[in-house]
């Protein structure tokens, strides 16, 4: 069964959402991956003859997935990133497809801190933990 319909609760829309599926996905825990083909916009300045993706886009990506790991209700809500500690092992040059992993650790009122895993083939590229604060939707004015 695809999960891919979990894409469309998160606040993201292309060309920055860059969650490309979900593959797993419970209360807690959500699996994922990015998919960069070397076309994307970001890569043109990021050293051109010999791109790279950037660190802090794979952040945003472990992000994206573990606002879906730290919120599993519906509606969905909105949230943003508060805090990264992020190792980053090895670089991704593409065409790349990085397997992501996001697990919640704890969670206070509407702040989440979650150990989240960047790899691709087979190698460890990013890891670290992210916080994240997800908050109540805004009451519809009527």
């Amino acid at each position: 069964m695809s999960l891919d319909h979990l894409l469309d609760r998160l606040p993201h829309r292309p060309p920055f959402r860059f969650l490309t599926t979900v593959t797993s996905h419970e209360a807690g825990r959500a699996t994922g991956t990015w998919s960069i083909t070397g076309e994307e916009w970001f890569l043109e300045g990021h050293f051109p003859g010999r791109p790279l993706v950037p660190g802090v886009l794979v952040t945003e990506a472990l992000a994206q997935l573990g606002g879906l790991a730290a919120d599993p209700g519906d509606p969905p809500r909105g949230g943003m990133l508060v805090s990264s500690e992020m190792r980053f092992r090895a670089p991704v040059a593409p065409p790349a497809t990085l397997e992501l992993e996001a697990r919640l650790e704890r969670s206070l009122g509407p702040l989440h801190l979650l150990k989240v895993v960047a790899t691709h083939d087979g190698q460890r590229c990013a890891e670290g933990v992210i916080g994240l604060r997800v908050d109540d939707p805004p009451a519809e004015s009527g």
